[in-house]
């Protein structure tokens, strides 16, 4: 059960470019599946299709907890598995259409459902999305510490994957507010129309596909790298109890996974009521939240530029904290100050530049941290083997993919369950003509309800995740003491 001396990668070595492009693209096919589930689905099945909030919430955790079964155990076969395509690349392809067609089928149900068949429709199909992007993802994601062992290396890779993964997920949803959404010939508000979200679900499909398939052929070349550090033993469930336990008594992994699941949950809560928030307690056009949205690209963009910076001139845990703190205090603000009078008119020009503005500094720093956290996972490979002289990238990988997809399911949970508890109406389109299809006025203290909810929610579980990034205990010097110590043994 021990480990096959691996060989160290020298530490001048760099990863080309080429690499880092496309191991950097793969992330495409989760930035659109987290847009997905985070934005336009609860919307989508709730305002369109008539579920009920917490039934739709529900069904996208029930799809969550199939993850925390499905992904250690990708994770755990994918470190063992033995094939003449290395370890990883054979669960990448094997996804690709799957994953596709699994996404394309989850906007595109059959018309007229009643609530029960509705609900195991979602159910049925958030589950399968999520298994498909498992046997991807993981595999993928596993293969970051394999890549390159250098401390700041592994933050301008996680940058990569960061950029490429938010840079479509941003231009898939900025497409479907311009254009797929955006109001209809004759009036109605494309919102609220089903067929934008068929649309909308088979091009996320499409991409998704050719992101995975790109990702595995661009990556081919490192194939005998990543089979040199192969483990060469069957999985078997006692063998599997026993990996876990060795990753779970990582006191920095832990640490580290309770930050980075309060954070996720904090964010699919932003993701999933933004649509609500920005249409109802803000008053925004479809138009307004398409040119809304083009500040996250400045927050991308700044975030790709900063995180490996920081990275190379600081500390991973210092600089997450930090950057915690701002988003903390920065993130609700505006909010609060408009339940307390302090902003302009709902729809006016001036708040949305107030909010332009806002939204682009925000996630500055939230990209930057989950790029940050990322790196640090990969780091506490590194501690766990120098530890324990046991590797296990994909099961770590699998914590990635597994707080990554926290993100929608807790998110969207709580944000079902705010709407039902603020009474908002569903099903706004249903027996209208599609020329009469407009958004529902919703009574102003409902509004405000919402609101005070996101802001109070956001408030409390990212002051939960600063709280257990302030316990990670690697540091740089750390981890330059365990890449000694882990080169010494591949030398012997």
């Amino acid at each position: 059960m021990t480990a096959q001396p691996r060989a160290a990668r020298p530490a001048e070595s760099r990863v080309v470019g080429s690499i880092r492009f496309f191991y950097g693209i793969g992330s495409v096919a989760e930035g659109v599946k987290d847009t997905a589930f985070s934005i336009f689905l609860l919307f989508y099945y709730n305002q369109v299709l008539g579920l009920s909030g917490t039934l739709a919430g529900l069904a996208i955790l029930i799809a969550l907890l199939f993850d925390a079964v499905s992904d250690p155990l990708v994770g755990a076969w994918s470190d063992t598995v033995r094939t003449r395509w290395g370890r990883r690349h054979p669960f990448m392809l094997a996804s690709a259409l799957p994953f596709g067609l699994a996404l394309w089928a989850l906007f595109s149900p059959p018309i007229d459902l009643d609530q029960p068949v509705l609900f195991a429709w979602l159910v049925g199909f958030s589950v399968l999305v999520r298994l498909c992007l498992t046997a991807y993802s993981v595999p993928s994601n596993a293969m970051l510490p394999e890549i390159s062992s250098h401390y700041d290396e592994r933050t301008e890779l996680v940058a990569y994957r960061f950029f490429f993964g938010w840079l479509a997920g941003l231009g898939i949803a900025t497409y479907g507010y311009f254009v797929l959404f955006a109001a209809q010939p004759g009036g109605a508000d494309g919102r609220l129309v089903a067929e934008a979200y068929r649309s909308y679900g088979l091009l996320s499909a499409v991409l998704a596909t050719l992101a995975i398939v790109l990702c595995a052929w661009g990556t081919r070349r490192l194939i005998p790298q990543l089979r040199e550090r192969m483990i060469h033993r069957p999985l078997h469930p006692r063998q599997l109890r026993h990996d876990l336990r060795t990753v779970f008594g990582s006191r920095p992994f832990r640490v580290l996974f309770a930050g980075a699941l309060f954070s996720a949950a904090g964010w699919g809560y932003i993701n999933a009521t933004s649509f609500y928030v920005n249409t109802y307690f803000w008053g925004l056009s479809a138009e307004q939240i398409g040119v809304l949205s083009l500040s996250l690209y400045l927050g991308l963009f700044a975030a790709f530029g900063l995180a490996p910076v920081i990275s190379r001139e600081s500390d991973k845990k210092q600089a997450a904290v930090w950057l915690s703190l701002f988003a903390l205090l920065f993130g609700p603000a505006p909010i609060f100050a408009a339940l307390a009078g302090w902003m302009p008119d709902p729809g006016s020009k001036d708040l949305a530049i107030l909010l332009f503005l806002h939204t682009g500094l925000l996630f500055v720093a939230l990209i930057s941290v989950s790029i940050l956290t990322a790196s640090m996972i990969a780091d506490v490979t590194d501690a766990t083997e120098a530890e324990t002289g046991e590797r296990h990238e994909g099961l770590f990988a699998a914590v990635i993919a597994f707080v990554i997809k926290a993100t929608s399911g807790l998110g969207t949970l709580l944000a079902g369950i705010v709407l039902d508890v603020v009474g908002f109406p569903r099903n706004v389109a249903a027996n209208a003509p599609a020329e009469a299809i407009s958004l529902v006025q919703v009574d102003p203290a409902q509004g405000q309800a919402l609101g005070a909810a996101v802001g109070v929610l956001i408030l409390v579980l990212f002051v939960a995740s600063v709280a257990c990034l302030m316990c990670y205990p690697l540091r740089r010097a750390d981890h330059e003491a365990m890449r000694q110590k882990l080169a010494g043994v591949g030398d012997r």
